[in-house]
């Protein structure tokens, strides 16, 4: 170290805000562990340190803007080539020796020079030895790829209730052959091509008409138009009456209906014909899985609409003479079914019998006659068909007929006929389970239900009966079926109902629902020390989860509450806990009915929480605290309190300000932070790649870290657990984090391209290619649910509470948006996407079902213009310092939210500007500058997340307008 008289030196110490690019810690001042501590809390990444002789040197790999008279070392800024601690003229730089740093103390300027000094590594102070070392995965041993065939779902009674149903026609086998003889030839034949969308949760009554149809078909509605006006002239304004056919002469008229004849004629001809080329069948060779196959998608419930053609068709021959060109024949089929039901012959007359509609509205009119079924099968159609269409007295008439039938079929014992009757002709799915579980029919009405998609709860009761307790379990998980269906179970089959109860328990606790699960398996005896078990660990966890965990202990084990009263006295007599206070009243609130085991709990806190309440820190309604008051039974208490409502703080939301907010994004930070999620009780779940992931508070300090490698989160619906995943070339690797209990579980590797960034704790949303599943992470990836012949590739894949939402591609079909409901997971919607034209912008997707494009408007002497175009209308948002000359790859990012609308955009080197817009009254709000364009965001309600792969973190809530800064090193 060189010493230099630096007497003429004016300013030399540091004051106010500078950008460092170093810290000095001097020797004198601080030990050696308390400098190594030091610089640990200020490293960032590609940070250097240098030992001396009389202190240490941190030298940063980027500036830092810091406030100098809050930090403990000295700081350093650049000086030339230096590193100096205070602000140098050009002169008195000029006076002194060249060097790396000068320290400037007092009237001397010390030089050094790095070459001198001792290079440290900083990584070898830091203890590894708490933390797990994991072997790295091997991912060649990723999961097989499922196969994924449909449920195949047996819909012949024959199959399904494994009789006979008596002997048939001898033409049956002649007939059946024929057919048989016929596929094989068809199948030699190269089948054509069609290019139509798949129909994914609905059924399809017919095929798609071919041309020659439809051009029969109009070649008959404009003869039949031609036709009433003709008879129209003549007859005036008077229907026509039923008459004998006419016969055919060289009137118009009759010239007209002649060729209408010949018309449908030809009509019903081209329909043979499409019938036959629709009855091709389309071989597939698909190995068969040697697992059980999984469920069937869910039917969606869609409203039925006819063919336009097809209604006008009906309409026009229901009023008009050509419904006696059809209506005889069915008229002479229908007094033949009638004959064989009076006569006897019930075999023949089911083989005969016309279904009776399901009570979902008139269906189609059937303009041709019916034929003799070849067996007896069950229609598995979902929606109303065509059929006849008679009057009201003849459909009850039926009715009647079948009832006797089937009452006929009971009494004989003729149990599958008497099924069939039920199922297929009266159309009585429920009264048909009802029949089959009665005469011991389980697996059978079970296979029924699944068969015609009854509610879940019905099917889980019915394999569970079934003794089929893995698909029992499998629709259960799928469907979130297990509380109707111990409901079900429980006064005729407790054994059973305790078994799904328990079953129903441990999938609560997979997902994180620790007080839901108590409270379910609770009425068991023999279980309540796990259930006992499981509100410790949920105590232990603090925050909301313990508050709750104590409310439940008071409402199931009142004799234990003893031990927790000093920990509610400090909740009451703390000033500081007013949140947890809070808590615990709306937690009470909740149990209303339970008053008599909580009146001791609401009696230790009420005071407390009235105080708040006066204070402004409550967040209770004037009625919420009168029933807090009477539930801890105070008689005194409810006299005393004031009728008239606490004032309560005003509204604080980021929508409510007049003025445009400026905030600040926090310090750079020494950990890269690739994802992040807010859990519950101010703190955050971050991802950290191969560092693995970390639980922080607010105030950034570690409380769990979790050794497994992590770049992007799943969290539940819960918060108690969550999925952390890790890239792999091309597949993932997938833990499951429990957040209670602080366990880590490596789940395997699976090949996916999308996912849902959320899921309920067991069921999981994955797509890859035209393939959609929903697997249950806790039972190795089962398939619950999946949908495998999308039409088109999964682009986008976008879910929130109520759904989730497609961007689905096909070269030639175009992109469509899906849209399913959840937690239901039925389809809602598939609309189109028009194709974008240069001109219109780029699309943005989001969790809706519409697609908003973005276009960057610029303009000649201001600042560009961000234009988004939804539904027809345009808005436009001025983005105030763009970076027009920036060569970065995304210089705008608009984010779409329901109420809010982010635009993150550059606005010189590094840095970025963030725009939060309320989309209802198109108002600037805040705006927030990031000094680093890598900036990610993650939205929950009105909660959102910013943060980026230099350690920044930043909390924004909308509804109080606040912002937390957090900085990871």
């Amino acid at each position: 170290m060189l010493e230099h008289d630096a007497a003429l030196i004016l300013r030399p110490v540091l004051t106010g805000h500078q950008q460092i690019e170093g810290l000095w810690f001097w020797a004198e001042r601080f030990d050696e562990g308390e400098r190594a501590r030091l610089i640990v809390e200020q490293w960032q990444t590609g940070a250097s340190v240098y030992r001396f002789a009389d202190g240490d040197l941190l030298r940063f790999r980027q500036p830092v803007s810091v406030q100098c008279e809050a930090l403990l070392g000295w700081p350093l800024i650049r000086q030339g080539r230096a590193l100096c601690s205070a602000r140098l003229a050009p002169q008195e730089i000029r006076s002194l020796p060249t060097a790396d740093v000068w320290l400037v103390r007092g009237s001397h300027v010390s030089a050094l020079q790095l070459r001198d000094a001792t290079p440290l590594a900083p990584g070898q102070w830091i203890d590894v030895s708490g933390y797990a070392l994991l072997d790295t995965y091997d991912c060649r041993s990723t999961l097989p790829e499922p196969l994924l065939e449909p449920l195949a779902v047996c819909t012949d009674v024959r199959e399904i209730l494994g009789g006979s149903l008596g002997p048939v026609s001898p033409e049956r086998e002649g007939v059946m052959q024929a057919l048989l003889e016929r596929q094989r030839a068809a199948a030699k034949q190269p089948a054509p091509t069609i290019s139509t969308p798949a129909n994914i949760g609905w059924n399809t009554h017919e095929g798609s008409s071919t041309p020659l149809l439809k051009l029969g078909v109009s070649l008959v509605l404009v003869t039949a138009v031609v036709w009433m006006a003709l008879n129209d002239n003549k007859q005036g304004l008077h229907p026509p009456t039923p008459t004998a056919l006419p016969s055919v002469s060289s009137e118009p008229g009759g010239m007209v209906f002649g060729t209408l004849i010949g018309s449908v004629l030809f009509t019903l001809l081209l329909m043979g014909v499409s019938k036959f080329l629709r009855r091709t069948p389309a071989h597939r060779s698909a190995p068969k899985p040697s697992a059980p196959p999984p469920l069937a998608p869910r039917a969606t419930p869609v409203k039925h609409k006819p063919a336009t053609w097809r209604r006008w068709l009906t309409r026009l021959t229901l009023h008009s003479r050509l419904s006696a060109l059809y209506g005889k024949r069915q008229a002479a089929y229908m007094r033949r079914m009638l004959d064989m039901f009076e006569n006897g012959d019930l075999e023949e007359a089911l083989r005969h019998a016309i279904p009776l509609g399901n009570g979902q509205g008139i269906g189609e009119q059937a303009f041709g006659t019916p034929q003799r079924r070849q067996q007896l099968a069950i229609n598995q159609h979902s929606g109303p068909g065509r059929s006849i269409m008679f009057e009201q007295d003849m459909e009850s008439h039926l009715r009647k007929i079948y009832r006797q039938t089937f009452e006929r079929l009971d009494r004989e014992g003729r149990v599958e006929e008497a099924v069939f009757v039920l199922a297929e002709l009266l159309k009585v799915h429920q009264e048909s389970l009802d029949y089959l579980e009665k005469h011991g029919r389980l697996q059978q009405a079970a296979d029924l239900a699944l068969a015609w998609d009854m509610p879940a709860a019905v099917i889980v009761r019915l394999l569970c009966l079934a003794d089929n307790w893995q698909r029992a379990l499998l629709v259960a998980r799928r469907d979130n079926a297990f509380a109707d269906a111990v409901v079900m179970l429980q006064d005729k089959w407790p054994q059973s109902a305790d078994r799904l109860r328990l079953e129903w328990a441990e999938s609560l606790v997979g997902k994180g629902l620790w007080l839901q699960a108590v409270e379910a398996i609770w009425s068991l005896p023999a279980e309540r020390g796990r259930a006992a078990q499981w509100l410790l660990d949920a105590e232990a966890a603090g925050g909301r989860l313990a508050i709750g965990a104590m409310v439940k202990r008071a409402t199931l084990l009142p004799d234990t509450l003893d031990a927790y009263g000093t920990w509610i006295e400090q909740l009451r007599d703390d000033p500081q806990r007013f949140t947890e206070r809070a808590a615990l009243a709306e937690t009470l609130l909740q149990h209303k009915t339970q008053t008599g085991a909580l009146a001791w709990l609401a009696r230790a806190m009420v005071h407390a929480v009235i105080a708040d309440q006066a204070s402004g820190h409550g967040g209770l309604t004037q009625v919420q605290l009168q029933a807090l008051v009477k539930m801890s039974k105070d008689k005194l208490l409810q006299t005393d309190l004031p009728a008239k409502a606490f004032k309560r703080p005003a509204d604080v939301s980021l929508s409510s300000g007049d003025a445009t907010l400026e905030w600040t994004a926090p310090e750079m930070g020494s950990r890269a932070i690739v994802d992040a999620v807010l859990l519950e009780d101010a703190r955050y779940l971050l991802a950290l790649g191969e560092a693995g992931a970390l639980v922080i508070d607010a105030c950034g300090k570690t409380l769990m870290h979790f050794p497994v490698p992590a770049q992007a989160i799943v969290l539940a619906h819960s918060r108690q657990m969550a999925l952390v995943l890790a890239r792999r070339d091309d597949v993932w690797r997938v833990s499951k984090l429990d957040l209670v209990n602080r366990t880590a579980k490596d789940l395997g590797v699976l090949m996916f391209e999308v996912f849902a960034q959320s899921f309920d704790g067991a069921a999981w949303t994955i797509g890859s290619g035209n393939q959609l599943r929903v697997v249950d992470v806790d039972h190795s990836f089962e398939t619950l649910w999946h949908v495998s012949d999308l039409p088109g590739r999964i682009m986008q894949f976008k879910d929130d509470t109520q759904g989730e939402y497609l961007w689905l591609y096909d070269a030639k079909q175009g992109g469509q948006l899906w849209h399913y409901r959840l937690p239901d997971r039925r389809l809602v919607s598939r609309e189109p996407i028009p194709d974008r034209t240069p001109e219109s912008g780029f699309p943005l997707y989001s969790a809706s079902s519409v697609v908003t494009e973005f276009q960057i408007k610029p303009e000649r002497e201001d600042d560009p213009i961000l234009v988004l175009r939804q539904h027809g209308s345009r808005k436009g948002y001025r983005l105030q310092g763009f970076d027009e000359g920036s060569e970065d790859y995304d210089p705008v990012r608009p984010v779409l939210l329901e109420h809010w609308l982010l635009i993150g955009y550059v606005v010189e080197e590094q840095n970025t500007r963030w725009h939060f817009i309320h989309r209802r009254s198109d108002r600037l709000c805040a705006a927030l500058y990031w000094p680093s364009r890598t900036v990610q965001t993650r939205c929950l309600g009105a909660d959102w997340l910013l943060f980026d792969q230099e350690g920044r973190l930043s909390h924004i809530n909308v509804d109080d307008a606040s912002q937390r800064n957090i900085t990871l090193n």
